[in-house]
């Protein structure tokens, strides 16, 4: 599975916050039963504007990963949740929602095959 949500609208003090977003990252695997490998990576960068600064951190999983890419300026963030395993999508966005403070979200789930398609 792998689930790609937009959110818009957050607490510009909660997705500017880099502790809240590895607690996030930290804290996030246990809340929809994956399996947390390694430890969260953060990184603040400053754009050329405003608009273009964001924070950006991932976390490793037994099955996959967590990545998530902040915009502050633009009051969005995205996230990235693949899965070889099933989720509850739901779980993960009222998660998301309510640790950023989110007024609208958007998201997009892909169902992956077992096996790869050859070519």
């Amino acid at each position: 599975m792998h689930l790609i949500i937009e959110g818009y609208g957050g607490d510009i003090n909660k997705i500017r916050d880099t502790e809240l977003i590895y607690n996030f990252l930290d804290n996030c695997p246990d809340q929809i039963n994956m399996t947390k490998v390694s430890t969260p990576q953060v990184s603040a960068y400053e754009g050329d504007t405003s608009d273009e600064t964001g924070v950006s951190g991932f976390v490793l999983l037994a099955e996959s990963h967590i990545s998530i890419h902040i915009l502050p300026g633009q009051s969005s963030l995205n996230i990235d949740l693949f899965s070889c395993k099933e989720f509850k999508p739901e779980d993960a966005i009222k998660v998301l929602k309510e640790r950023f403070g989110l007024s609208d979200i958007r998201s997009y789930l892909l169902n992956r095959p077992e096996s790869g398609i050859e070519v």
